[in-house]
């Protein structure tokens, strides 16, 4: 199993160098074409407008578009929140057991000091 895994790791490995090899390789040979091509040197004229050639360096190459990126597209998740109202009953009957929980501060509570000497 760690046999079929180190083969896995290292053919990914390869895939990802061999994509930023062929990249590397393709933007050489719009170079090498560019640089082959016949200067082209225009006469205009003020007096006439004219169109003999056209030139075509402005292609789209989809090979030297390639980029790797961290981009995972996520779903949009909507969410709608329910008010339920709950019916409650007000009772005001009050316990001496409810009221004598509370027997004053805790020292042990830390806060800052009210005056600073």
């Amino acid at each position: 199993m760690k046999e079929k895994l180190r083969y896995t790791n290292a053919w990914m490995g390869l895939m990802i160098l061999f994509a930023i090899f062929f990249q590397s390789i393709h933007s050489m040979e719009h170079l090498v074409k560019q640089f082959s091509e016949k200067k082209c040197h225009h006469i205009y004229h003020d007096h006439k407008t004219e169109l003999t050639h056209g030139h075509d360096g402005l292609e789209k190459c989809f090979v030297c578009e390639f980029a790797f990126s961290s981009y995972t597209p996520n779903a949009i998740k909507s969410f709608e929140f329910l008010q339920k109202e709950v019916v409650t009953s007000y009772t005001f009957s009050y316990s001496k057991a409810i009221t004598q929980g509370f027997r004053g501060s805790l020292f042990a509570l830390r806060a800052p000091p009210q005056f600073i000497v």
